[in-house]
């Protein structure tokens, strides 16, 4: 996962505002706040991910926590509403590395801004990346409307795990 390696990008980004801040950047204040709720964001990331990952596990994992004398299948609607439960984690997850991943990039673009109007290249810069911004504030909104319907109980048991249980 990319979150925890743009969290260290964002925290470096941070480091230099702090430094060089009033001397380089046009809005230093405005970049620092988007550095900062962007680190937030992706660090909720790794969070989110770490505590939907213990709704995932196969029969083998079961065996494994309580060994070969524990029941070797759950319920299935116990296994399905874990299984439901981490893909709304997961999804949550994902929804906050997209506003972790757009906030970064309209540091970036903050951090872009020259100083004096008159560095074209540099205005080229800002707008591709305030594009790459809107491209990602749509994905979060598309994110936003997907809903999880979880299996029917009386339905057929199927794999929780992608095939192996």
């Amino acid at each position: 996962m990319a979150a925890p390696l743009l969290a260290g990008a964002s925290l470096a980004l941070l480091g230099v505002l702090i430094v060089e801040g009033e001397k380089h950047f046009r809005w230093p204040e405005v970049t620092l706040l988007l550095v900062v709720t962007a680190s937030m964001a992706l660090i909720a990331t790794i969070q989110i991910g770490a505590n939907a990952r213990r709704f995932l596990y196969n029969e083998e994992t079961i065996r494994a926590w309580y060994g070969e004398s524990a029941k070797a299948t759950r319920d299935w609607e116990e296994r399905s509403a874990h299984f439901g439960e981490w893909k709304i984690r997961v999804h949550r997850a994902v929804i906050a590395f997209n506003t972790g991943t757009m906030l970064l990039i309209l540091a970036v673009t903050s951090a872009l801004l020259p100083r004096d109007n008159g560095d074209f290249v540099r205005w080229i810069s800002v707008g591709l990346a305030l594009a790459g911004a809107v491209v990602e504030a749509w994905r979060i909104y598309r994110l936003s409307q997907e809903t999880y319907e979880p299996p029917d109980p009386k339905s057929t048991p199927k794999s929780l795990d992608g095939g192996t249980n």
